[in-house]
């Protein structure tokens, strides 16, 4: 009897069960794990956002302290003073190096950020909006792009960065803005704001184009299809359809976009105050680091590099998560 009953179990079909598809952003960040240059990167600027977030819990020095006896003094040098290491030495002021360059990316990364935000929205809108209306809606903000895209932008940057910067009443800044990039960048709200404002607005000014241009093609492959048909049948306003049926389904490329933006507002932000014309000591950031210590490389070679690395760790690391998102979000890719 237990052998009939044990061909019987053996005889019956065990129920199969299906795995559980995977969904669209598991496939992504399944994808993006492949990218090991992406990965590694990212995790170079998730460190770089910590330290520069818990700056003044590790930063052995205050901010602008002086020691004028400890001028130029190389990397690992003990300070007379405190008694406390320079672990990358002093600048031409006696200002302890590895300090300043925390304060510096803490601006200099926040600017970044604000940047590419501010840029990809605006681009986002002025795309999403072509690309949906059409007709001379279209005609009127595709003119405005062209125009702003034929400029030639740095040297417009350089003009207007110089201009603002020496006369507040041409761009007065409302005070809640002033307090939140003093809060966040943990700089002097009438002394170094005003400078970090000035900056953001011009790059912002001229960030948005390529990501507008991006926007509005992806909004053109989407508007005709059926389901923007079907939201329109049940009786959807424009809004209601560009909000939560266009502008979901063209979101992946600007998630590169943005990456992209980030690196660019950086290199930006790094060139205006390495020329002088951005943010000025003794608000630090890795552009103005460079440019004083580039006044003394021959005799103090190792001075440029302390602020360089960090821009070009940084830049490569942003382009190189914008590969490994756009990889990962592109569908005719196998990976």
């Amino acid at each position: 009897m237990a052998t009939a009953t044990a061909s019987v179990e053996a005889a019956t079909p065990k129920p199969i069960t299906l795995a559980k598809p995977e969904g669209q952003w598991a496939i992504v960040l399944r994808r993006f794990r492949k990218h090991r240059l992406a990965i590694v990167s990212l995790m170079f600027i998730i460190v770089v956002f910590i330290a520069s977030l818990i700056t003044p819990l590790i930063a052995p020095f205050p901010r602008d302290a002086v020691n004028p006896v400890m001028r130029f003094s190389p990397p690992m040098t003990v300070d007379t003073e405190t008694g406390k290491l320079h672990v990358l030495g002093t600048d031409h002021v006696g200002r302890d190096t590895f300090t300043r360059l925390l304060y510096a990316a803490r601006i200099t990364l926040s600017v970044a950020v604000i940047v590419a935000t501010l840029s990809t929205f605006i681009g986002m809108t002025v795309g999403a909006l072509a690309g949906y209306y059409r007709g001379i809606i279209d005609a009127i903000l595709m003119r405005i792009l062209e125009f702003m895209s034929a400029i030639p932008t740095f040297p417009i940057l350089l003009i207007l960065a110089s201009v603002l910067n020496q006369d507040p009443k041409l761009l007065p800044f409302p005070d809640f803005l002033v307090n939140f990039v003093s809060a966040i960048m943990l700089i002097d709200p009438q002394k170094e704001s005003r400078s970090v404002l000035v900056v953001i607005f011009v790059i912002t000014l001229f960030g948005w184009t390529g990501a507008a241009r991006l926007m509005r093609g992806m909004v053109l492959s989407v508007r005709e299809r059926d389901f923007i048909e079907s939201a329109r049948s049940l009786g959807a306003n424009n809004f209601r359809i560009i909000a939560r049926h266009v502008v979901p389904n063209a979101f992946p490329p600007l998630i590169v976009a943005y990456t992209l933006a980030l690196a660019d507002g950086l290199t930006a932000e790094v060139a205006l105050s390495f020329l002088g014309l951005g943010i000025t000591d003794p608000t630090p950031t890795w552009g103005n680091m460079l440019n004083f210590s580039t006044q003394f490389m021959l005799t103090h070679p190792w001075a440029p590099l302390i602020p360089g690395i960090p821009v070009v760790l940084c830049s490569l690391a942003f382009n190189f998560i914008g590969d490994g998102l756009r990889d990962a979000l592109d569908p005719r890719l196998k990976m």
